[in-house]
Formats: structure tokens, C-alpha cells, sequence
């Protein structure tokens, strides 16, 4: 809190303060109000962290995205697998773009 807060922080056993500009991205999928409300998440730390929030709709709202998300995925795990594809099937495709993608809904 205190880096969040006061852009300084003291290492584990150390006696220095240490200045520091730092920005902090964090991501969940709860209702952080709702925690908070709950006493469940501090509230003086979702006051430092909701600064600037995003949004992001669920994949199943986005499946326009699969594409781009399938081919950085492939390329990636082929240059680390030594493999060459770069594409999946069209029919592979419609069945991640048809596929419905469940999980928990904030």
C-alpha cells in the first residue's frame, strides 16, 4: 500500500526507503464493490486501484476476437514448439467461434 500511496517502499529486513514511480494494472473477475462492501477486499486499497477501469466483455460477447487470439496463439506456441504452421482450419475456427465460451459472470 505504502508504494501505491506514498511511491516509497523498505526492503524485507532493510532500513532505507526507497523511492519509486511505479503504475500497478490489476485485473479480477469479482465485483470488487460488492467485496468490498462484504469486508472482503480493503477498501483503501480498491480506492489506489480503481483510478482508471476497464471493462473487458467476456469472450462469448467478443467472438470476433477469436481469430486474432487463435492466430497469436498458434504462432507462439509453434516458435516455442520448433513448429512451422501458422493457420488452423476454417472448420476449426467455426467450432471456437461457435463454441459458447462458459464461466462466471461478474
Amino acid at each position: 500500500m505504502r508504494v501505491l500511496q506514498e511511491h516509497e517502499f523498505e526492503r524485507v529486513g532493510g532500513q532505507e526507503r526507497i523511492q519509486v514511480d511505479v503504475r500497478v494494472i490489476a485485473a479480477t473477475n469479482r465485483d470488487l464493490t460488492a467485496t468490498v462492501a462484504d469486508g472482503r477486499f480493503r477498501q483503501d486499497l480498491f480506492y489506489r486501484l480503481n483510478v482508471f477501469p476497464l471493462e473487458v466483455p467476456a469472450l462469448r460477447d467478443r467472438q470476433e476476437d477469436i481469430p486474432v487470439l487463435v492466430e497469436y496463439f498458434i504462432g507462439r506456441y509453434a516458435r516455442k514448439a520448433g513448429k512451422t504452421f501458422r493457420r488452423v482450419s476454417k472448420r476449426t475456427l467455426d467450432r471456437l467461434q461457435s463454441y459458447r465460451w462458459p464461466g462466471k459472470c461478474a
